[in-house]
């Protein structure tokens, strides 16, 4: 069962189910979102994934289709996880592999979206797929 909370610990959370995939993105929202230069989104069956506490929420259009809820601290403003009912989203939570802690190094990515985003110094990974729009290949 891995676990994870936000930085001042007032909300947390944990899943009980083997990632779905774990893909690191690189759009513009993502970026915002987390506020670094892409964001590490670990997908997990909603029907394993618990929390406790009272997150805040916000919705934004992806400006790709799918609209997110994202899920974040209202204490530290921590981004821990995003949902979507949008097709290839519905069932899953979008854990952000930072606020697992330790526990994020078990989440290697299996593939890079919106790569023509991505930062100029930022070079791709080796050995993990490649996809200039969302990861309906993975």
């Amino acid at each position: 069962m891995a676990k994870g909370s936000c930085l001042c610990g007032r909300v947390k959370y944990e899943f009980a189910a083997e990632p779905i995939k774990t893909v690191i993105c690189h759009c513009l929202n993502c970026r915002r979102v987390t506020g670094t230069a892409y964001s590490t989104n670990v997908s997990v069956p909603s029907s394993a994934f618990k929390f406790q506490g009272k997150p805040r929420q916000f919705s934004f259009d992806s400006g790709q289709g799918p609209i997110f809820k994202i899920s974040f601290c209202g204490d530290c403003s921590s981004t821990l996880w995003k949902e979507s009912d949008a097709e290839g989203f519905k069932g899953t939570h979008l854990v952000q592999a930072g606020s697992l802690g330790q526990e994020s190094d078990n989440y290697g990515p299996q593939g890079e979206i919106f790569t023509p985003f991505r930062l100029k110094w930022l070079p791709s990974l080796e050995n993990v797929r490649q996809f200039e729009g969302t990861d309906s290949g993975l």
